[in-house]
């Protein structure tokens, strides 16, 4: 389904790249209050990921402002939150047991070893949390016909393989790069 193997070191350096921009923009526009930002990123131990791939996800880029102390987080490709898998994982993992995906894919999937109520866990917030946000109610328009979340996220991956190819996952991390961060997703509802 992906055309990009999600446990490839080359893509983890990708999205390490990609989130250092999302963490310039986020230092440049400073804090909220008119302050200074500086790094204050915090270490990360990633499960899922290649040996490696692991030195690509070992942090998560994150500001403290000079004058207020507020903290601020960049959005992010590599991690959807604070889940201790990275978001490549969880949405292949998800979307391969959400599509009963080939005997090969499956095998790949154990070989990860995300405890099937780490998965199930995973496809309840796809198709209640995730659909409940606003991210979402407002996202949702972008996609005609409308996505089934019923089957999400193998539903949003299909979708970014029929209108963003090659690279989907790396379309669909993008998209819901937004959902990664509430302090910088409070800057965008600000206008900043």
């Amino acid at each position: 389904m992906c055309h990009v193997r999600a446990n490839a070191p080359n893509f983890y350096r990708l999205l390490l790249r990609i989130d250092q921009d999302y963490a310039d923009q986020t230092r440049e526009q400073g804090c909220r209050c008119g302050g200074v930002l500086h790094s204050a990123r915090y270490p990360r131990k990633p499960r899922g990921v290649s040996c490696e791939a692991r030195c690509h996800c070992d942090f998560r880029h994150s500001f403290c402002c000079a004058g207020c102390r507020r903290r601020t987080t960049p959005f992010s490709v590599r991690f959807l939150g604070r889940r201790v898998y990275v978001g490549a994982i969880m949405v292949t993992v998800s979307a391969t047991r959400a599509s009963a995906g080939s005997a090969a894919a499956m095998r790949q999937l154990d070989a990860l070893g995300v405890p099937p109520a780490t998965i199930a866990r995973w496809r309840k917030w796809w198709t209640t949390d995730f659909v409940s946000t606003p991210f979402w109610t407002l996202g949702q328009a972008a996609f005609m016909p409308p996505i089934d979340t019923g089957l999400a996220p193998v539903s949003l991956l299909e979708r970014f393989v029929a209108t963003r190819p090659p690279e989907p996952l790396l379309c669909l991390l993008l998209w819901l790069a937004p959902l990664t961060s509430a302090s910088a997703m409070g800057a965008v509802s600000e206008g900043r």
